[in-house]
C-alpha cells in the first residue's frame, strides 16, 4: 500500500510541476515550404514560383485552466522566386518571333509577407514537455516580388517596372512541442500549415498582363513552416 502511495504522489508531483508556468512568451525561426499555387512554375496557372524561405515568428499562449487558453501570433516570411525559370518562362510566352540580338534582363525581389492571427489553443502537458495545438487566424500583408524588366533589340529598348500588395483574410493549423529547460524557460519546436488568397492586379499595358489577358488573379498561397525556438514561461 505505501508502495502504491509513494507511485501516485510521484505521478501527481510530475504532473503538477508540468501544469505549472504554463503560458509562454516565444521567438523561433524556421523554413517556409511553399505549396498550392504559390510553388507553381507557370504562367497560365497564376504560379508564384516561389521557392524555400525563412520565417520569423514572435507568439504567446494564456492557458485559461490545464488544457485550453488563447494564444497569438505575428509572423514575418519571405520566399525568393525562381527568378531563372520566370525569366524563361516569360521569354518563352511574348508573342511573335524574337530577333537574334534579343536580349531579355529581369531584375526581382522575394515574396514578402507578414501575418497576425490569434485564436484557441489545447496544451497536453507530459512530465517536462508540452504538446501544443492551435488554430490562428488573422490578417496577411503581403508584397509580390518588385520587377524591372528590360528588353533590348537592336535599337529598340523596352522598360517594365511591377510590384503588388495585398491585406487579407489568412489562417495557420499548427502543432508543436515545448521542453521545459526549468521554471522560466523551454525550448519550442513547431510545424505550422499558413493559407492565404490574396488579389492582385495586373498592368494590362504591361507583359504579363498582354500575355495573360488578365486584370487580376487571384493566387493560392500555402506554406508549411517549421520553426525552432526558445520561449519565456510565467
Amino acid at each position: 500500500m505505501r508502495r502504491i502511495l509513494t507511485i501516485l504522489f510521484l505521478i501527481c508531483l510530475v504532473i503538477s510541476s508540468a501544469y505549472s508556468q504554463r503560458n509562454y512568451l516565444g521567438l523561433s525561426f524556421g523554413g517556409s515550404l511553399p505549396s498550392e499555387e504559390f510553388a507553381k512554375k507557370s504562367l497560365d496557372e497564376d504560379g508564384g514560383y516561389a521557392e524555400k524561405g525563412f520565417v520569423l515568428e514572435f507568439s504567446g499562449a494564456y492557458i485559461f485552466d490545464y488544457y485550453v487558453g488563447i494564444t497569438g501570433t505575428f509572423t514575418f516570411s519571405s520566399n525568393p522566386p525562381d527568378r531563372f525559370q520566370y525569366g524563361e518562362d516569360l521569354k518563352e510566352a511574348i508573342p511573335g518571333p524574337l530577333p537574334p540580338d534579343t536580349e531579355v534582363d529581369i531584375h526581382m525581389g522575394n515574396w514578402m509577407y507578414s501575418n497576425i492571427m490569434a485564436g484557441p489553443i489545447v496544451t497536453i502537458p507530459l512530465w517536462k514537455l508540452n504538446f501544443d495545438f492551435r488554430a490562428v487566424a488573422g490578417l496577411s500583408f503581403m508584397l509580390s516580388p518588385p520587377q524591372e524588366l528590360y528588353i533590348t533589340s537592336g535599337e529598340d529598348e523596352y522598360f517594365e517596372r511591377r510590384s503588388g500588395k495585398t491585406v487579407n483574410f489568412a489562417y495557420m493549423l499548427g502543432t508543436g512541442i515545448r521542453f521545459n529547460v526549468n521554471q522560466s524557460y523551454a525550448i519550442r519546436l513547431s510545424a505550422d500549415y499558413f493559407r492565404s488568397k490574396p488579389s492582385f492586379n495586373v498592368d494590362e499595358n504591361g507583359i504579363v498582363g498582354s500575355i495573360t489577358g488578365k486584370k487580376t488573379y487571384d493566387m493560392n498561397i500555402g506554406t508549411v513552416n517549421i520553426n525552432l525556438g526558445i520561449a519565456y514561461r510565467f
